[in-house]
């Protein structure tokens, strides 16, 4: 068997790695960074494929979801499975339409900051 040298601070998971333009928390790192569904304003609870952040209701529908094109996806708020929803938006922040990625930020200073 052949030996390879590796750097262990690079053998990071993509669920705990940011996406690029990220802004990673300075106490905690990326580790307990909080996503938003893809899909819906909700936060998410999976991370599939490598690629994608889901929420529990949008995870269950995941084939016909990823299926749609991002022209019907509805307005912010958007609800769970692509629905259209109404009143603020349950995120509180602004952030990308359906149909991105996005980082909501740490999720410990978050519930720091809510308690």
């Amino acid at each position: 068997l052949q030996s390879f040298q590796y750097n262990a601070a690079e053998l990071v998971c993509g669920g705990c790695s940011a996406p690029p333009g990220t802004d990673v928390c300075g106490r905690h790192g990326a580790e307990y960074l909080e996503y938003k569904c893809r899909y819906c304003c909700s936060i998410a609870v999976y991370f599939c494929f490598g690629t994608t952040h889901f929420c529990a209701p949008c995870h269950d529908d995941f084939q016909r979801l990823v299926c749609l094109p991002r022209s019907q996806f509805p307005p912010c708020p958007t609800g769970p499975r692509a629905t259209p929803s109404e009143g603020p938006c349950p995120l509180r922040r602004p952030h990308p339409p359906a149909g991105e990625e996005f980082a909501l930020g740490c999720g410990i200073c978050r519930n720091i900051s809510t308690f």
